[in-house]
């Protein structure tokens, strides 16, 4: 193969085949150029698969009327009391005294110690059994330090929930056993196999006047409605009023008040907007671009979409149509929500808008959810199309590697020809230049005879 003009006349052989093969590779620069478009769209309706799964999400979330049933509860003092409602709470205002708040069982050594990595306590072999509420763990104390005990309490694969520590006041270093968890159903009791070396006492003080100190003390109490008393372990208390968690903080009086939360359903609504505007924006987006030569196929998606949303449902309730509660169709498909509309809506037939949006056969979220499945589903429309370009990716690929070997077959054949030719033309110069100079030879001996 000749890279350079040709050897013996100078004929430019790479330049000459360069351009026939310019033209040669035309249907190879079109091939290329299609698998280029092809896969663009592969790409393409890939992020609109992106773009109807995250839509499919967000309709599920919307698709199910508990998620409309969204209460809020609203402490008037949230430094004593605040609380959360879900779906199963009921409208109301409480009156709620808090009595005391509960308490972790803490204990201290009475025994002092003059140091924490010295003095060894009580013989070897010598064991504490810690109690927590009805579970125990045992470990070794007897000649160990201080220091060592604690280690021993705090690292024990079977500790069932307590902590310790060690304090130093002007009488020496003493050890402190603290439960992890609040209430008289976490309350602390220890016992030895030896001699007592700690004398434990309970830091906790009475706080319902029996007298004396007992494990009643380290529960949590409250008054509902000035007459009906509660007592809890923990200062989380989830059955006192049905649907309502409420988390105690200090001793004191508040009024709660449960309702509606029509601000998170507001946002819900909100989010649905957001949600299929993003869509039709990514279907706009894709129509005008990638997708141009698909545009039937977006419009037809794009139409069922918004059939739904304009199609009346029969649902228990004020409202038939998303339109209805302030949802309208801008000029570009998107949506947007009056929230004036949607709060008045929220406020006059608030089941009506979750059954709307949520009723199990109807709702628009359940319908726009079942449609969006119905393009990603195997053998949907949108796997269908892809499937088929990824078929036309492949075949161009083949035609392109084919027509890729028969290109360099011609150029090769074009360097054959051409070398041949460069050779030709050399020997006809070399002929001729020879001619030329018996011609010459010639002319002289003629002329030199006369």
């Amino acid at each position: 193969m000749l890279n350079s003009p040709g050897i013996g006349s100078g004929l430019d052989v790479r330049s000459i085949v360069d351009r026939l093969m310019a033209v040669e590779r035309q249907p190879l620069v079109r091939l290329d150029t299609r698998a280029v478009e092809l896969r663009t769209q592969v790409s393409a309706y890939g992020q609109l698969k992106g773009a109807l799964s995250t839509f499919k999400d967000a309709m599920a979330k919307l698709n199910d009327l508990t998620k409309f049933k969204v209460f809020a509860a609203k402490s008037s003092d949230e430094a004593v009391l605040s609380a959360s409602a879900s779906s199963t709470a009921a409208k109301g205002t409480y009156a709620i005294t808090v009595n005391r708040i509960a308490e972790n069982h803490r204990l201290a050594s009475n025994q002092t110690f003059a140091d924490t990595d010295t003095t060894t306590i009580g013989t070897v072999g010598d064991t504490a059994t810690i109690t927590v509420g009805s579970n125990a763990f045992t470990i070794e104390v007897g000649g160990k330090t201080l220091g060592q005990v604690r280690d021993a309490i705090n690292n024990a694969s079977t500790n069932t929930g307590v902590t310790a520590s060690i304090i130093k006041d002007n009488a020496g270093y003493r050890l402190l056993v603290s439960a992890n968890d609040t209430g008289s159903a976490h309350a602390v009791t220890v016992s030895y196999s030896g001699t007592d070396p700690f004398t434990l006492q309970t830091l906790n003080t009475d706080r319902d006047s029996s007298g004396s100190f007992t494990t009643a003390d380290l529960d949590a109490s409250l008054t509902l409605e000035n007459q009906f008393n509660i007592t809890s372990s923990s200062n989380s208390v989830t059955d006192a009023i049905e649907g309502v968690t409420l988390t105690l903080k200090k001793s004191g009086t508040i009024t709660l008040n449960v309702d509606r939360d029509t601000t998170a359903v507001q946002v819900a609504v909100n989010g649905f907007t957001k949600t299929y505007s993003d869509l039709i924006k990514t279907i706009n987006q894709l129509r005008s671009q990638a997708l141009r030569s698909d545009n039937n196929a977006l419009l037809d998606i794009e139409s069922q979409f918004r059939n739904v949303l304009n199609t009346t449902v029969d649902v228990e309730g004020s409202f038939d149509l998303a339109f209805a509660i302030g949802i309208s169709t801008q000029k570009d498909g998107t949506l947007t929500v009056n929230g004036t509309t949607l709060s008045n809506a929220l406020n006059s037939d608030f089941n009506g808008v979750a059954n709307l949006f949520a009723d199990a056969e109807q709702g628009i979220a359940v319908r726009l959810t079942q449609l969006a499945a119905s393009f990603l589903s195997v053998g949907g429309a949108i796997e269908g199309r892809s499937s088929s370009l990824d078929r036309q990716v492949r075949a161009l690929d083949d035609q392109r590697s084919a027509l890729g070997r028969r290109l360099e077959q011609v150029e090769q054949r074009y360097f054959r020809q051409f070398s041949s030719l460069d050779t030709l033309v050399a020997r006809l110069q070399s002929t001729g230049t020879l001619l030329t100079q018996q011609l010459s030879a010639l002319s002289s001996n003629t002329g030199g005879s006369r």
